[in-house]
């Protein structure tokens, strides 16, 4: 059968992660090598332990979905629509310009509140 990590495990059987984790420490589930020398635990042992195995259910492709038809909007909320997007275009760029200048303006606050060290005398040492 095939070697699946923890995670997968612990989806298949329906329990924690941490369940599957506890049991292989207590040695109720045994790890078993999988490509490129990384631990997985077999769907045997998962079957062994709790049971037949949740399968799950297969995805569906996109071909099989199908899009509803666009529904009909009328032109007046279109144009606002796209006004309103070319609004919110223009406030966030905006936002950055503001953004910009108080990241310069914090940057210059911080030099001017620049205290050089404290010089010693002469006659001290280091």
């Amino acid at each position: 059968m095939a070697i699946v990590s923890i995670s997968e495990a612990a989806r298949l059987a329906g329990r924690s992660r941490k369940t599957i984790q506890r049991y292989v420490s207590d040695g109720r589930i045994s790890l078993s090598q999988r490509d490129a020398g990384r631990s997985g635990i077999d769907t045997s042992e998962l079957v062994r332990v709790f049971g037949e195995l949740s399968h799950p259910a297969p995805a569906l492709s996109h071909a099989s979905v199908s899009q509803p038809d666009a529904p009909n909007v009328p032109s007046d909320v279109v144009a606002l629509l796209a006004t309103l997007q070319a609004e919110n275009a223009v406030l966030k760029a905006q936002v950055e310009a503001q953004n910009a200048n108080l990241a310069d303006l914090r940057q210059s606050l911080r030099l001017l509140e620049h205290v050089p060290a404290k010089r010693r005398w002469w006659w001290t040492k280091k």
